[in-house]
């Protein structure tokens, strides 16, 4: 009978195992599915937010542009401002923070500064003084054309 008990427990053992082998590969599949499926959309998410905020950084230089060249004098603090606002920079600068490294979030922020500090412009420069405008637009086009491979980067390097 021990003879017996031994040949059935010599092949019970090995289908023992492969049941819990099985489950503990069929589970790290089933993280690395997830691990990747969690990526993708975080790549999706974050680019999706990069293409805001320089959407966003867009159209406020254009309504800054266009209240420095129509807005009379005495209106351009208040219209500065109200065109600095208008498209929620600030608030899209905020999800960049929360949701990027710190490569995009520091980059985001030279650019947000520079269209923050050409509102002051906006709101007392003289509109004819096109070196001064020109310089400005200079530097905000370049700090977001150093913005832009930053962000491709990071969406890129998230596979």
């Amino acid at each position: 009978m021990n003879q017996q008990v031994r040949q059935h427990t010599g092949l019970l053992a090995p289908s023992l195992l492969q049941h819990p082998l099985g489950a503990g590969t069929s589970a790290m599949n089933d993280q690395r599915r997830w691990r990747r499926a969690e990526r993708a959309r975080s790549r999706k998410e974050r680019a999706a937010l990069y293409a805001e905020y320089l959407t966003a950084l867009e159209d406020t230089g254009h309504e800054l542009l266009t209240v420095l060249r129509t807005a009379p004098p005495h209106e351009r603090p208040t219209a500065a401002e109200t065109a600095f606002t208008a498209y929620g920079l600030g608030a899209v600068r905020h999800r960049i923070h929360v949701l990027a490294p710190a490569s995009v979030t520091d980059a985001a922020d030279a650019v947000f500064r520079a269209v923050r500090n050409s509102r002051g412009h906006v709101a007392t420069a003289d509109p004819g003084n096109e070196p001064a405008l020109e310089s400005l637009k200079a530097e905000i086009g370049d700090l977001r054309d150093r913005l832009k491979p930053i962000m491709r980067h990071d969406i890129t390097t998230m596979m």
